[in-house]
């Protein structure tokens, strides 16, 4: 998946913990894998003052940010997702541009209200060596707000009966076309919904840990790695087919994409369900 998607993840996941036990989150910034590539990752409240507005600094990283969460007394953080609503073109053919795909926030929930942070991810330095060229802000959009209507009540074990199938309708359709590469990412997703964590050989394995999240919440997301396949050119959103073969192809990949959205959102999601060991 998209390292913004996949820093929301962890943001919600190791936040989730540090709310509970703030050593749980020893660590995680800079080294989580979703920080890999960033030369900053900050936080801000804007402030309008007469006609414009100000980026009030918040927290200069995410342990901060957790623990000025944890001061304003938010006791869980959940992710949330929602289409963009453009007509020009679908959420999963402009989900490879950065700011593409639909809308994701993270929601901090207090007792009767909500706070919203969204994300917007800037280049900064594209000589360095080390490739952290990307500078994150997050800022509160909204504050003290009823809490939103979340999509993390879903049944972990339905949704990856679900995943399963979509998966094997995507999969046959990929092998009657030939694309066997893509056949293989659908397999493994496939396989990784009945395996145990952990998965050492995957880009973001350190988001897939039990003792911050159910076991099956660590298979779907770990599926989702292997089964995110849009992007841009040479991605599974660049093929084209027969015209009387292109309608299956696209309800296929629509139904991958908005169901990949449901996963990740549960599967995060289910870090708040006081699992933490």
């Amino acid at each position: 998946m998209q390292t913004s998607i996949a820093q929301l993840v962890a943001l919600t996941i190791y936040g989730n913990a540090y709310l509970l036990r703030a050593d749980k989150a020893a660590g995680f910034y800079p080294d989580n894998s979703t920080f890999r590539f960033c030369e900053s990752v900050k936080f801000f409240d804007p402030v309008k003052e007469e006609a414009k507005w100000i980026e009030v600094p918040f927290a200069s990283d995410p342990v901060q940010w957790f623990e000025g969460l944890r001061k304003e007394r938010i006791d869980t953080l959940r992710m949330g997702y929602g289409p963009s609503g453009q007509a020009e073109a679908a959420d999963r053919m402009l989900v490879g541009f950065v700011g593409g795909g639909g809308r994701w926030l993270i929601e901090a929930q207090g007792s009767g209200w909500s706070d919203f942070w969204e994300s917007a991810w800037q280049v900064g330095d594209r000589t360095r060596t080390d490739k952290k060229i990307w500078n994150v802000r997050y800022f509160r959009i909204a504050r003290r707000q009823p809490h939103a209507q979340t999509q993390d009540l879903e049944d972990l074990e339905r949704l990856s009966k679900e995943f399963d199938r979509q998966l094997t309708e995507i999969e046959e359709f990929a092998r009657s076309q030939r694309l066997d590469n893509f056949a293989k990412l659908f397999r493994s997703a496939r396989t990784r919904l009945s395996s145990d964590p952990p998965y050492p050989d995957q880009y973001h394995s350190d988001l897939l840990r039990t003792e911050l999240l159910p076991r099956t919440a660590c298979q779907l997301l770990a599926a989702c790695e292997d089964a995110w396949v849009f992007g841009g050119m040479g991605s599974w959103n660049d093929q084209a087919f027969d015209p009387i073969v292109q309608p299956r192809y696209e309800a296929l990949s629509e139904g991958l994409y908005q169901l990949l959205n449901r996963v990740i959102v549960a599967a995060a999601n289910s870090s708040s369900y006081g699992t933490l060991t």
